[in-house]
């Protein structure tokens, strides 16, 4: 059931990216590509550093680039895939641990968010327009690889890459051809996660959210 609603999420991502490609030749209303850039700010369990399934994610930087087609005067059909990148807090970890002598070295979590959904704009002056828009999609979800070392001795945790459903939601305003945004995006990705030590190796697999809030600076082309 699980895979099943990923690759409906994914199929239906490409259907609308396929509808978009169709509707800008069948008519003449505009499609509207723009880029962004901005911090990616972990948020609730994601970025936590408390109970069991604290992500311990610190404030990072995302990419995003969007799709906007233009169904009405304020309506439009929208895809992004956003890819954001956030360290782990590799300090608190260490703190959690205190007395115990470990240290903490990690990799970065990268989120990857392909995700399509419904727009509404306003006109609120010739050069200025506010929106909002709702999303769905698919979550492609790559945690960090930790490595404990103590006393000449380290266990490294890999982690394969986890997918989910994805939802999210945002707004923003655009000036002229610059897009002032913002998005929240959520999903609970599935992991599976390996550690070997003294020729024993243990895998487990564990539920934990991602979540986090893009602000954006973006350039419609």
């Amino acid at each position: 059931m699980k895979n099943s609603i990923y690759h409906f999420c994914s199929f239906l991502f490409l259907v609308f990216i396929f509808s978009n490609s169709i509707f800008a030749q069948e008519n003449t209303s505009p499609m509207r590509f723009s880029l962004y850039g901005g911090a990616a700010l972990p948020q609730g369990d994601f970025s936590s550093t408390n109970g069991n399934k604290a992500g311990y994610a610190k404030i990072g930087f995302t990419a995003m680039v969007e799709g906007s087609k233009i169904l009405s005067e304020s309506v439009n059909w929208t895809s992004s895939i956003a890819l954001a990148i956030n360290s782990l807090d590799e300090s608190e970890m260490e703190n959690k641990l205190s007395g115990t002598g470990i240290t903490v070295s990690s990799g970065n979590y990268i989120t990857t968010w392909a995700m399509t959904g419904v727009g509404f704009e306003t006109v609120a002056s010739p050069s200025v327009k506010i929106y909002g828009i709702g999303q769905i999609g698919l979550l492609l979800s790559s945690f960090p690889d930790i490595t404990l070392s103590s006393g000449g001795t380290s266990i490294t945790q890999t982690t394969k890459m986890g997918t989910a459903f994805a939802y999210g939601f945002g707004a923003g305003v655009i000036i002229n051809k610059i897009n002032l945004g913002i998005r929240y995006y959520s999903g609970e990705p599935e992991y599976t996660e390996t550690a070997s030590y003294g020729g024993i190796t243990n895998t487990f697999k564990a539920k934990l959210p991602a979540t986090v809030l893009q602000l954006l600076l973006g350039f419609n082309l």
